[in-house]
């Protein structure tokens, strides 16, 4: 596994559109205003901007703006402007090879979910699960674990969550997997899902009924994909519980402790990871230790890629 050089203050960085489309051009200039502030330099890929119903233009189009980046030695980082919709159509498209020959920082959430595992399992580098530069808040702490992950050659270190729960104590390691559960579910079965077994798995979700979240959760457990897996650390569920009216049994609380709390691993809740306020920046790939007792996980640091080809930075 291949952790990519910490990118540096000047470094090129592609902003690109997988998924579905901006709304206007007001949000990319935000995204690059975010770039800039972090002293990199914003390279904007061909077809950032365009729009195809629920996508941002066409499948080759967004695969030909991920491609030049990955195979641009100029290029360090790929930022995903937004989420939404799309990712899991490029999936054959993307060229991993590249990626594997000079790895560079690939950062984004939500449905970039089925490209960073996709791009962490067949190029064999570590991908970032971290904000998306055109919708994410960027507040303090948000700036500060991205540059903890990506913009330094020293270990992340421990991430608390003074605010979480155990809601299976205990203690694991193994590496990062996960992201966003509906992306999870839907690439059950096909070549891409994500390998569970040995890692530490973290879930977040967006505006999905509490049996919705069963259902997903029902379906990894029946797959066996969840078999195996070390821990698990649950971020956000945002928009996804029944109302403070509805019976218990009916409740997020009620499906999270039902489908995760009898695999007999960790189970850590309350981490900052998913779609509301900030959230870390994971790298996919790299170990974790999993404290569900202290509320902690913390991340080793995998050796950086030195190139010898003359591709890229040394």
């Amino acid at each position: 596994m291949i952790y990519p050089p910490a990118l540096r203050p000047g470094d090129a960085v592609a902003l690109i559109a997988p998924a579905g489309p901006l709304a206007s051009a007001a949000e990319l200039d935000a995204a690059i205003a975010r770039v800039e502030a972090l002293g990199l330099r914003a390279v904007l890929g061909d077809h950032v901007l365009a729009r195809r119903g629920f996508l941002a233009g066409t499948d080759a189009q967004r695969a030909a703006d991920l491609n030049a980046a990955l195979r641009d030695p100029g290029v360090r980082g790929v930022f995903a402007v937004r989420g939404g919709y799309g990712t899991t159509r490029l999936l054959d498209l993307v060229d991993y090879d590249a990626l594997r020959a000079d790895p560079k920082v690939l950062l984004g959430y939500s449905d970039l979910t089925a490209l960073l595992g996709a791009c962490t399992a067949r190029a064999d580098v570590v991908t970032f699960h971290g904000p998306v530069v055109a919708l994410s808040p960027f507040g303090p702490a948000e700036i500060d674990w991205l540059r903890r992950a990506a913009f330094s050659d020293a270990p992340i270190g421990t991430l608390a969550v003074p605010d979480g729960r155990a809601l299976v104590p205990g203690r694991a390691r193994g590496r990062l997997a996960g992201g966003n559960l509906s992306l999870m579910a839907a690439l059950v079965g096909t070549p891409y899902a994500i390998d569970c077994a040995g890692a530490i798995v973290f879930f977040e979700e967006v505006d999905e009924a509490p049996y919705r979240i069963d259902r997903m959760v029902t379906q990894l457990r029946a797959s066996g994909t969840l078999r195996g897996a070390a821990g698990i650390v649950l971020g956000t569920f945002a928009g996804c519980d029944a109302g403070e009216d509805a019976e218990p049994e009916r409740r997020l609380a009620h499906a999270i402790a039902d489908r995760f709390g009898d695999l007999g691993i960790p189970v850590l809740t309350g981490a900052p990871i998913g779609h509301e306020g900030e959230q870390w920046t994971l790298p996919i790939g790299a170990t974790a230790t999993l404290d569900a007792d202290g509320r902690t996980l913390t991340v080793d640091r995998i050796t950086a890629h030195r190139r010898t080809s003359g591709r890229g930075r040394p």
